[in-house]
């Protein structure tokens, strides 16, 4: 008899607390629409953003952050589909080179190629293009960087992860 009394109690208290955490709205960015979960106004949870020239991104949100596990798919079609840390999303092409994908609502997208340092900088990531032959080559500023980062020490911060 109990039970019964405490079972209605008790799904009031579930119903209720999780109506207050979270709730689908639609939020408007400067370069992308946000449907899907919102708390304290800002998007957080499950959604997807519809970005103005056509690509999607669809999965985990956090404070207006792309952040979790997710899947983005460019306006050509191209996917890209794993973890996100922060908008950003690194794609392995070997273990020298990797594509990075940078989401924000505000903003917009950026897609670009990473490879690796040499020598001393082998921990660190520099911008890279495919080169007519289809291989992987620093770019001038990702040459610059290298430099730069080179004569600054072994301490300095990376350009990526």
């Amino acid at each position: 008899m109990k039970i019964l009394k405490l079972l209605p109690i008790t799904l009031f208290i579930l119903f209720s607390s999780l109506t207050s955490i979270t709730h689908a709205e639609t939020l408007k960015f400067a370069a992308a629409t946000y449907e899907g979960e919102v708390k304290n106004g800002k998007a957080h949870g499950m959604g997807i953003f519809t970005f103005s020239e056509g690509s999607t991104y669809e999965g985990k949100v956090s404070k207006n952050r792309i952040h979790g596990k997710g899947k983005y798919t460019d306006a050509k079609g191209k996917v890209y589909e794993g973890k996100f840390r922060y908008g950003t999303f690194y794609l392995k092409i070997d273990k020298k080179t990797r594509d990075v994908v940078r989401i924000k609502p505000k903003t917009g997208f950026e897609i670009y190629s990473e490879i690796r340092g040499t020598k001393n900088m082998s921990t660190k990531w520099f911008e890279a293009a495919k080169n007519s032959s289809g291989t992987y080559e620093m770019t001038a500023k990702g040459k610059k960087e290298m430099e730069v980062a080179a004569k600054s020490g072994p301490g300095s911060s990376s350009s990526g992860c």
